[in-house]
């Protein structure tokens, strides 16, 4: 028996070949998951831990026990204790120290390995006792160089009066500078949670003053061990242990075992009676739910594709079984037993595709880890890969001996007759009806589930819909081929009608259709989900970051950074200045931007243009001072005045201010004396105001009782100029009566009419106001339509950094998602936010460069006093999100794609080997009855070109139709925080594209027929 299986192997050796490609495929898609799965892991490690944050790869243990108490145990404990595989383990302590001729302090600090993390600008490391090395920027504050002695003392700050004070505490000891030094990486994680080197020293000369003004060293002073212990301290030291993790240390094996490790630390830090800071939480967090996505999805995508391996196997073996069904009938009618039958039937088959399995098993390791992008194959993984591939060889062999079943238990007379039994129609029409049904259940699990990442039939959803299709378009387009030969025989097509009553006769071209659509549906419904995952998270990238491109830039006010943006771009074509404003509370983030530039420089159609007008209502325009001086003619008459004395009662005598907003600062008050009853001139002395001050407001405090400030002429002096005269101060569009802290209840009564300005104050101790109305009274804002977005239509505020009173708000209009802030903040206009509530340094300054910007545009902003601290693109952000877990799993489906389409291209060419077999046989007798050998070869190409014609037809229409109803289902994001839903038709450029390239195959296809049919 065995040489009758050998034999019938190599009478058909194409077949075997295809056969054994065939046996290969369910073993790799089944081992290809696995691999990819562990190779995508791998990669999500790799790809977080290269973009964590320094503080992120470190442990920082800190002793809960006052230093002073415990000694030197946590330092020589914790150097034995403490160390972990994997980690390196820095030493540092640090305490305050001030020169004695500069009221300035300095950490004297100690860390092992320093020498190694910076670079010497001149002289060498400390080593001996007594040496200490100092930054390159305090060399300039102390005065001092390499060989200079510097006399330290101890101190501290207290608070004297509500400010801080220097105290100097201990003995002086005296050091000798022997190195000037400069870091290498300042934000290294070597230097520990926190680095001691503030953002922008090195670049920005505004963190050098703040940090003289707070009167505090920019740089640590470091000495060895031995310099420290010469201070008798009164204040202790601090203390602490550093693990700083080896990035090559941080794999899936580290990150499985992390909840272990952690455990082990914080026991060890409990018992050096220390605290343990973990900053790799987050880290681990996010890789957790990377991971978890490649878990969920992967595994189910590979599920899809090994039963498809033995659908396509079965058919091609029910192909091929169709074809021997005269020869299995007289094997019947001889008697042969069963069993011999079963063998002799599915024999070759299945011994082909068991010879496949070991081709299959080094494919699919290979295949698996090689479409990770940048993935590494790992031949170790083959032990828990084993079980996958028994699956699915026992598919495979199972699915041959079901495509035989037919004929080995079927009667030898039809058989011989070649007659199908009715009962295989309904079974196969049975199959069919559970197909769909599957299908049904899936979709209605895609369009009700909740979650970003979404398994089971939810994500098999697609790919049953276009098996259900599939299998249904095989059934319904049968008849078609009976109704066109008949009509190319009416009409004297030879061919037509012989091609045509050949396909409607026999169940191989079917399945061959069957396959065709199945093939074009699912590499057209994986390259539209692909293409629209990527578009997805390229467009949330782009529209949470802003822009192209978002530089941070050195700390400035919002004016300040407007004007400079606008100085570096005066077209507005390339540039605007934005504010990204800290958090309060549980309020949504806020950014403020230059909003007659966001619709040029943003995101593009991130807002429309009638909302970006809603943030910007026309307002009157400013009344600035150049001036050194602002003087104020004005009459006072108050009821409650002293009749006697001709004045206000002792004690309560209101002040005038005018208040001022400075270029680049926040407002200032201007004392202008007390009030007078009568009319008189005010005057006080302004800031810097040569580049104009805006001025805000007219301010009167306290209001002892009812009192009329009736204001005839502001002018400045030095220049001397009129800023607001009778035409200014009469137009009651221009003021506006206020409080100090905007509360509209107690404001105090406008009149402007007759060339001067009236406001009527009611008795109160907060300050009232005559302001200029450049700004509106409530700043509009948009809001996207997340839930604690939503929270700001009543009675919101929008606080700014440096700015004691928050600024009303309210909300003009909402979109989904707004650029800066992405599904869940604030939009505002800097312009107005500034005046409303004029903002300081506190803020996260940016500007944000448009798809125009120069290639000298850091140049430009440099010219305009802008120093670039870091830039982020928008593609670096979308590149990253691609390599998350969620874009992985998802690109899994284009390996699922590929098996398929392999699939489908050895199923169709087995078919039609088949095929070409039976009609050899058949031409031979049309040969004999006149028919032309011409006509036989068109029919022939007819027959085979009708399967790949309706598939090209069909499949891209089911690909869409499947998208259309399960598109939800494709996993996109990590979170489900994203309101955009994925678009309910593809993209139909991405479409287009492929429904050409498959109009390509069937021309090259109809080529080679042509070819063939002329040799």
């Amino acid at each position: 028996m065995i040489g009758v299986i050998v034999d019938l192997l190599r009478a058909a050796r194409g077949r075997t070949g295809v056969l054994l490609l065939l046996g290969a495929l369910p073993v790799a898609a089944a081992v290809a998951g696995p691999a990819y799965s562990a190779a995508a892991e791998r990669s999500v490690v790799a790809t977080e831990v290269a973009a964590a944050a320094p503080h992120e790869t470190v442990f920082g243990i800190r002793p809960s026990a006052d230093v002073a108490e415990t000694g030197d145990s946590f330092e020589r404990l914790g150097a034995t204790q403490l160390v972990t595989p994997g980690f390196d383990l820095y030493f540092g302590a640090a305490f305050a120290v001030a020169p004695r001729d500069r009221d300035l302090a300095w950490q004297l600090s100690y860390r092992d390995d320093v020498c190694a993390h910076v670079t010497l600008d001149a002289g060498r490391c400390p080593t001996g006792r007594g040496e200490v090395m100092i930054g390159f920027q305090s060399a300039a504050q102390l005065d001092a160089g390499v060989g200079d002695t510097v006399s330290l003392r101890q101190s501290r700050f207290d608070t004297v009066d509500g400010a801080a004070q220097l105290v100097r505490v201990g003995r002086a000891v005296s050091v000798s500078v022997v190195g000037v030094y400069r870091p290498i990486e300042p934000a290294a994680p070597y230097w520990g949670p926190l680095s001691p080197f503030p953002p922008g020293l090195f670049s920005d000369p505004k963190v050098r003053t703040t940090a003289t003004i707070e009167r505090i060293g920019v740089e640590p002073v470091y000495g060895s061990r031995a310099t420290g212990r010469l201070f008798q301290l009164e204040v202790p030291e601090a203390q602490s242990y550093d693990l700083v993790a080896d990035p090559a240390q941080l794999t899936v094996d580290w990150v499985d075992g992390y909840r272990a490790e952690m455990a082990d630390l914080q026991a060890k830090a409990s018992g050096l009676d220390a605290l343990l800071v973990p900053g790799t939480d987050g880290l681990i967090d996010r890789i957790g739910q990377s991971r978890s996505a490649v878990r969920s999805l992967v595994p189910w995508l590979a599920l899809m594709v090994v039963p498809l391996c033995w659908f396509v196997i079965f058919l091609a073996a029910a192909s091929g079984a169709e074809a021997r069904r005269t020869e299995l009938g007289q094997v019947a009618v001889r008697g042969l037993p069963v069993p011999h039958r079963w063998w002799l039937a599915a024999g070759p088959d299945a011994v082909a595709v068991l010879a496949g399995a070991p081709l299959g098993w080094l494919a699919g390791q290979y295949v698996g880890a090689l479409a990770v992008p940048g993935g590494d194959v790992d031949l170790g993984l083959g032990s828990s890969l084993r079980r996958f591939a028994l699956v699915a060889v026992a598919g495979a062999v199972l699915a041959v001996a079901l495509a035989y079943r037919p004929l080995v238990a079927g009667r030898a007379v039809d058989l011989l007759r070649r007659v199908t039994r009715q009962g295989g129609v309904w079974r196969s029409a049975t199959v069919d009806a559970m197909v769909v049904a599957l299908a049904a259940f899936a979709v209605v699990e895609a369009r009700t589930g909740s979650g970003p990442i979404r398994g089971g039939l939810a994500l098999l959803a697609p790919a049953l819909l276009i098996l259900a299709g599939a299998l249904y378009a095989g059934r319904l387009l049968a008849p078609a081929p009976r109704r066109i030969g008949r009509r190319a025989l009416s009409a004297g097509r030879l061919a037509g009608a012989l091609a045509g009553i050949e396909l409607s006769r026999r169940s191989a071209p079917r399945r061959a259709v069957t396959l065709a659509v199945l093939g074009a549906a699912l590499l057209c419904f994986t390259v539209l989900a692909v293409d629209a995952g990527d578009a997805a998270r390229a467009n949330r990238a782009a529209v949470e970051l802003g822009a192209d491109r978002v530089l941070d830039v050195n700390l400035v006010s919002g004016g300040t950074l407007r004007a400079a943006v606008r100085a570096a771009d005066p077209e507005g074509r390339w540039a605007m200045a934005a504010v990204a404003i800290p958090t309060t509370g549980s309020g949504p983030p806020t950014v403020a931007v230059d909003t007659d530039r966001l619709e040029t420089v943003s995101v593009g159609g991130a807002v429309p243009a009638d909302l970006v007008s809603r943030l910007r209502p026309p307002v009157a325009p400013s009344v600035t001072i150049t001036g050194n001086r602002i003087q104020v003619d004005a009459t006072v008459a108050m009821p409650g005045s002293d009749p006697v004395r001709g004045g206000f009662r002792p004690g309560s005598k209101p002040e005038l201010r005018a208040v001022v907003q400075p270029p680049g600062e926040t407002e200032r008050p201007v004392p202008m004396g007390d009030l007078q009853l009568g009319r008189h001139r005010y005057a006080g002395n302004l800031p810097a105001c040569d580049a104009g001050c805006r001025l805000i407001a007219l301010e009167v405090e306290p209001v002892p009782s009812t009192l009329a400030l009736t204001v005839h002429e502001i002018r400045q002096l030095a220049p001397d100029q009129v800023v607001a005269d009778g035409a200014v101060l009469g137009d009651p569009t221009r003021w506006r009566g206020s409080t100090q802290d905007n509360v509209t209840a107690t404001a105090p009564r406008l009149t402007a009419e007759g060339g001067v300005a009236t406001v009527e104050m009611a008795t109160s101790n907060a300050p009232q106001r005559l302001t200029v109305a450049d700004v509106p009274e409530v700043l509009p804002v948009l809001r996207t339509d997340s839930a604690t977005a939503r929270e700001t239509d009543t009675g919101w505020a929008v606080a700014t950094p440096g700015h004691t009173e928050p600024a009303p708000a309210t909300a003009v209009g909402s979109l989904p998602t707004l650029p800066g802030v992405g599904a869940s903040g604030l939009l505002a206009d800097l312009d107005y936010l500034d005046r409303a509530a004029p903002m300081g340094a506190g803020g996260r300054p940016q500007v944000w460069l448009g798809p125009d910007a120069p290639a000298d545009a850091l140049n430009r902003l440099a010219d305009a006093d802008l120093t670039v601290l870091g830039e982020t693109a928008a593609s670096d952000r979308s590149a990253y999100t691609d390599r998350s877990g969620a874009a992985l799993a998802a690109r899994y489906e284009l390996v699922t794609a590929a098996f398929a389409a392999l699939l489908v291209l050895l199923g169709l060419g087995l078919v039609a080997a088949v095929e070409r077999t039976g009609r050899s046989t058949r031409g031979r007798m049309l040969r004999a009855q006149g028919v032309a050998a011409a006509t036989l070869r068109a029919a022939a190409r007819r027959q085979s070109m009708w399967p790949t014609l309706v598939g090209v037809l069909v499949g891209p229409l089911l690909a869409v139709a499947a998208w259309a109803v399960a598109g939800p289902a494709t996993p996109v994001f990590l979170d489900d925080s994203w309101p955009v839903a994925l678009p309910v038709l593809p993209d139909p450029v991405t479409l287009a594209l492929v429904w050409a390239a498959c109009l390509l195959l069937v021309a090259f296809t109809l080529v080679g027929q042509r070819r063939r049919s002329s040799l």
